[in-house]
């Protein structure tokens, strides 16, 4: 059987089809095999068996005629499948983004809007307590994350002061979102 393939590969070096056709006739439901394998997608599979075959042909002149041409069609085979692997990895399906922003952000329900809004109003009512200088520090911490440091430089108090204040405002809070 050894002289066959040998036979093939030197009538397939000068061009012959019907030397192509018998060595994809022999290797191509192995090939397939093994691709689908390593792929698990059918349509993946068929698509690298053509184009191993493809490769082959078009680099039919620099075959060894005495070389292994078994090991030869599954290492472009191989070569393939990493090719595809890497272009699935780079190449991510919109509709799978989609899909999976989907499940990651999933909206929140009518109860859930509802308690946030009844949430916010409860917070307006109690900043309304407040002395507008409280309220004021209260928002620059809390709602806009300023340091205590860049809040007392920028209304010219001390940073204990500014302390203080939050101290006693966040008291509020807590007495009246508890009730």
């Amino acid at each position: 059987m050894e002289d066959i393939y040998d036979k093939w590969v030197m009538q397939l070096r000068e061009g012959s089809y019907e030397a192509f056709s018998e060595l994809y006739m022999y290797y191509s439901n192995k090939l397939y095999s093994f691709i689908l394998a390593q792929t698990k997608n059918v349509s993946l599979s068929e698509d690298i068996v053509q184009e191993t075959f493809m490769k082959l042909w078009n680099m039919r002149e620099q075959l060894d005629c005495y070389g292994n041409v078994n090991a030869l069609i599954f290492t472009i085979a191989r070569n393939l499948i990493i090719d595809s692997f890497r272009k699935q990895v780079a190449q991510l399906d919109f509709e799978d983004y989609r899909q999976a922003c989907d499940k990651v952000s999933s909206f929140a329900t009518p109860e859930e809007q509802l308690d946030y809004h009844e949430s916010v109003d409860r917070i307006r009512q109690v900043k309304k307590l407040l002395s507008k200088r409280a309220c004021q520090i209260y928002e620059m911490s809390r709602e806009k994350n300023m340091p205590i440091q860049e809040i007392a430089e920028s209304l010219n108090l001390s940073s204990q002061t500014v302390k203080n204040y939050l101290t006693s405002t966040l008291k509020v809070f807590r007495r009246e979102l508890s009730r």
